[in-house]
């Protein structure tokens, strides 16, 4: 197919770049899945949270620290526990014995006998199954294993926290005390067996005799020697030291709805934002001229969006506005595709809305400031809307070439009653046929066997005929007008027509052996224009 040369300054983007506009556009389309669904999914994680029991927790902690030999006096009858490894509290606290530790605790607590149950029955199910979450330890330390302990406990209500928190405190710091005195005890127990030992060889030897002398010699030093570990064991110390006492919670850890709903909203939208940007991205929608020329298709020009509910604007916007250059490039491209007079165009779109309507009115205003003839004819006859483009009340009625005389017909009553077919005169050498009845019995009409000639024949009094038909994918009417035309002109909006939706076109085309003449990218947003045309740049020059 003959490719239209493109006007100066034409321009195309790279599809890898990120273009912002097109980001917010296609969030802007979704805004209301987009916000909806957060609120919602908010709602209900609020809901959920709102309904389960709330749990407290409770904050003890212990310090390791070094021994402190600043008084010789008392350190020399005190034993201190060595340093613990690193993770070596962490695992006392989940031991068995301190579990077991934590739950005689807790059975002298005064708290209720079924809170005491529930967290006993926790308890043991966590040190069975190595997972732990009702007491937890968080270690603060500096490289010689000095620093803090904290341990957090949860429980259903704040007095429980805080009885459990301070059990497994408890817990940690009879084990640690009971390390401390074993070493102590053991020497102390050895010595009791030596000085059982003596006083039974020296109740064997004689008195007085140089071993019995010997024997008393060396009981008394045992005797001293006990004492003193007697004394080590009752001053024993351990590594860790109470800091900070378990306090009752004033208000629970969990659950919280409000964040939690906060949270799920925003995750909600980043992922719905994400979901609908994705989805664009594999519908590859057309976006300029750019797209089009990659699918080997003729691009005949571009309009620019302009403000929705403002149909009537278009004959301005096309004779001294926005749309004067853009339409004037459509007809310059049309002009040199099919350059005979009379010219007889199909116009059409992929799917409704992406303004075929539009460029058809545009167009006719393009070529009636040429000095050309134009004749409208809405085809459409199941939306049909040239009606709102122009003003119609109170204009004058002609005959179309083959009609007697002006009457105020429609297409479907033109097509029925060839002689009595006129147009509207709505100015500047413009005339329209309205489509007037709409569904199934007008459609029909399209496929009267002498409609085409009829469409030729209204054609003689005009040098360009523009034919507004319906949508390609909606119904097939625009196939059956086309192929009896100079040639079909496909309208495709800006970031809504995919590229597939295009090929399925071109694939009805090729099948129906239907003449595209090219493709009118309608509804561009600013920055995304592939042509260089602006009218204050004509105006200025």
């Amino acid at each position: 197919m003959t490719q239209f040369p493109s006007p100066p300054d034409s321009r195309s983007k790279s599809t890898d770049d990120i273009d912002l506009a097109q980001v917010f556009a296609v969030l802007r389309r979704q805004a209301l899945p987009l916000l909806l669904a957060p609120v919602l999914v908010g709602g209900a994680t609020y809901a959920l949270f709102q309904r389960q029991a709330p749990t407290y927790e409770a904050v003890t902690s212990v310090m390791a620290a070094q021994n402190d030999n600043s008084n010789s006096v008392l350190n020399s009858a005190s034993v201190t526990a060595p340093q613990l490894p690193q993770g070596a509290v962490e695992e006392v606290v989940h031991s068995r014995q301190s579990v077991e530790r934590m739950i005689a605790l807790l059975k002298t607590a005064k708290i209720p006998d079924q809170v005491k149950a529930a967290i006993s029955q926790q308890l043991n199910n966590e040190l069975a199954s190595d997972k732990f979450s009702r007491v937890t330890v968080k270690a603060r330390l500096d490289t010689q294993q000095r620093g803090v302990y904290e341990l957090r406990a949860s429980a259903e209500s704040p007095e429980a926290a805080r009885v459990l928190a301070t059990a497994a405190t408890q817990a940690l710091l009879d084990w640690d005390m009971g390390r401390a005195r074993t070493g102590v005890g053991r020497a102390r127990k050895n010595l009791q067996e030596q000085l059982k030992n003596i006083s039974t060889r020296l109740a064997a030897v004689p008195a007085g005799s140089v071993e019995a002398q010997s024997l008393i010699a060396a009981r008394g030093q045992l005797i001293l020697n006990l004492s003193q570990a007697t004394v080590f064991e009752e001053g024993a110390v351990g590594n860790l030291t109470l800091l900070a006492e378990a306090n009752a919670p004033r208000s629970p850890v969990a659950p919280k709805p409000a964040r939690n709903a906060v949270l799920a909203a925003l995750l909600t939208l980043f992922a719905g934002a994400g979901l609908a940007l994705l989805l664009d991205s594999l519908r590859r929608r057309v976006r300029s001229t750019a797209d089009i020329i990659a699918l080997d298709v003729p691009a005949i020009g571009e309009l620019p969006r302009m403000a929705r509910g403002r149909r009537a604007e278009t004959a301005t916007a096309a004779t001294a506005g926005v749309l004067y250059e853009p339409t004037g490039f459509i007809r310059v491209n049309l002009s040199t595709a099919v350059p005979q007079t009379p010219a007889l165009f199909a116009v059409s779109s992929a799917r409704p809305g992406e303004g075929k309507s539009t460029v058809v009115a545009a167009v006719a205003e393009s070529y009636a400031l040429a000095g050309k003839r134009v004749l409208v004819i809405d085809l459409d006859v199941h939306r049909p809307t040239q009606q709102e483009f122009w003003t119609v009340g109170g204009r004058p009625w002609v005959p179309l070439p083959g009609a007697e005389a002006g009457h105020q017909t429609t297409v479907v009553q033109a097509i029925e009653h060839p002689t009595l077919a006129s147009a509207i005169d709505v100015g500047r050498g413009i005339h329209l046929l309205l489509a007037g009845e709409v569904g199934r019995r007008a459609a029909s009409l399209l496929n009267t066997p002498g409609l085409p000639e009829l469409l030729r024949q209204w054609a003689t009094g005009y040098d360009v005929v523009l034919i507004d038909t319906p949508p390609l994918l909606s119904v097939a009417d625009a196939f059956v007008i086309a192929p009896h035309t100079d040639g079909l002109v496909l309208v495709v909006e800006s970031n809504e027509t995919s590229v597939p939706e295009v090929q399925r076109v071109l694939q009805g085309a090729r099948t129906s052996q239907v003449k595209l003449l090219g493709i009118v990218v309608n509804k561009v947003r600013r920055g995304q224009q592939g042509y260089g045309y602006s009218y204050s740049y004509a105006q200025g020059n």
